[in-house]
């Protein structure tokens, strides 16, 4: 139902899985893909709005995990850890995992662009006793809660034009807050999944924590990390590929993908360079 009532997101779907995938998948094979993909969501979305309501024992019997001695491991070492993982599988679930099972956990969210949607998305996280940290104001906030030893939920997958990383055999946009709040804090990046199985449960796995120190070069650090970052979303991606949100124009700021992508780009910098004066009248 969704893929033919959302003409705009089918159409990013299949233009996304066929710049992976063709020609070594058909076009036939592709919109099975693009069908699949929004079966995934469609699921996740149901299940979303019942995550508060689930407590740890319902929780327990949905997921199986691996590697949570990692998480332990890091939060041993004091900093804070900052969980990467991507829009991928059912993310929402692990967040009701970790707060189900004592961890506390703070969420970088990006606004929706309906307002309605935003609050919505808010207070069911919330509800499932998640901190919610709004991308744009959420720096300070990350620091200070990794400084209590809390964990800080990100996904960094979505479309930016802060540093141009690999990314699914392409340069692509991607943030870098990830890497800098690593560099600056030490923080432990643990990358974590939750991946749908063929019976409609959540595997969970935490990989052993990174550390990478920081050096002299401060933008190639930045760099090294993102391009780790996007290493380990792409595995993931590559196993599972209908698990991931295809229906967002990822590459859309990518310079050399897509026709518009730097028109596109031109655009967000043109953005970005306006936003200083803005952010002054805001605090005049």
């Amino acid at each position: 139902l969704l893929y033919h009532a959302f003409l705009r997101y089918r159409k990013v779907a299949h233009k996304n899985l066929t710049l992976i995938y063709s020609p070594e998948k058909s076009e036939k094979e592709i919109t099975g893909m693009a069908k699949a993909v929004f079966r995934h969501f469609g699921q996740l979305a149901t299940e979303f709005v019942k995550l508060p309501i689930l407590d740890k024992q319902a929780v327990d019997a949905l997921v199986t995990v691996e590697g949570e001695e990692n998480l332990k491991q890091a939060l041993s070492e004091g900093r804070g850890v900052l969980i990467m993982t991507g829009h991928f599988g059912n993310w929402e679930m692990m967040a009701r995992w970790f707060t189900t099972h004592g961890y506390p956990l703070n969420v970088v969210a990006r606004d929706a662009r309906v307002k309605n949607a935003s609050k919505l998305l808010e207070e069911t996280r919330r509800g499932s006793g998640a901190n919610v940290l709004l991308r744009g104001n959420s720096a300070r906030g990350v620091l200070q809660h990794l400084k209590l030893n809390e964990l800080i939920g990100i996904l960094p997958d979505q479309n930016a034009i802060d540093v141009f990383v690999p990314f699914m055999g392409y340069p692509t946009g991607t943030v870098d807050g990830p890497a800098v709040f690593h560099l600056k804090t030490q923080a432990p990046l643990v990358f974590s999944w939750c991946v749908r199985m063929p019976d409609n449960r959540y595997h969970i796995t935490f990989e052993p924590p990174v550390v990478i120190p920081p050096s002299s070069d401060k933008q190639a650090d930045i760099v090294q990390i993102m391009t780790l970052v996007n290493a380990r979303l792409e595995a993931q991606i590559r196993r599972y590929p209908t698990q991931w949100l295809w229906l967002h124009d990822r590459w859309k700021a990518s310079p050399g993908v897509f026709p518009e992508g730097e028109m596109y780009m031109q655009e967000l910098k043109t953005a970005r360079i306006k936003s200083p004066s803005t952010t002054q009248e805001r605090r005049k």
